[in-house]
């Protein structure tokens, strides 16, 4: 996406455009990131997450406090992502 926002009707295919639907389809949307990225990747990823909350699609946006791009960030986040798949959501 760039330094654009994202436009929930016609990124991704449009997959976005119809957020109750994609909440069907997508059991769980996971962004992460750690808190020390480099400030394109972090802001890019910020702005998608204001989109996407913006737009209506259900999604996690977690932050890995003091980690970049690195192993302790993947590992945050596969801890707090990896129950999550087992969950039941309301649809």
């Amino acid at each position: 996406l760039g330094d654009r926002k994202l436009d929930s009707k016609t990124d991704f295919h449009g997959a976005l455009a119809d957020p109750t639907a994609f909440a069907k389809r997508v059991h769980l949307l996971w962004i992460g990131v750690g808190t020390d990225e480099p400030a394109r990747m972090k802001d890019g990823l910020e702005r998608l997450n204001a989109s996407l909350t913006e737009a209506g699609v259900q999604h996690v946006f977690y932050e890995s406090p003091g980690t970049a791009h690195e192993w302790q960030t993947w590992r945050r986040d596969l801890k707090e992502f990896a129950p999550r798949l087992f969950q039941q959501t309301a649809r």
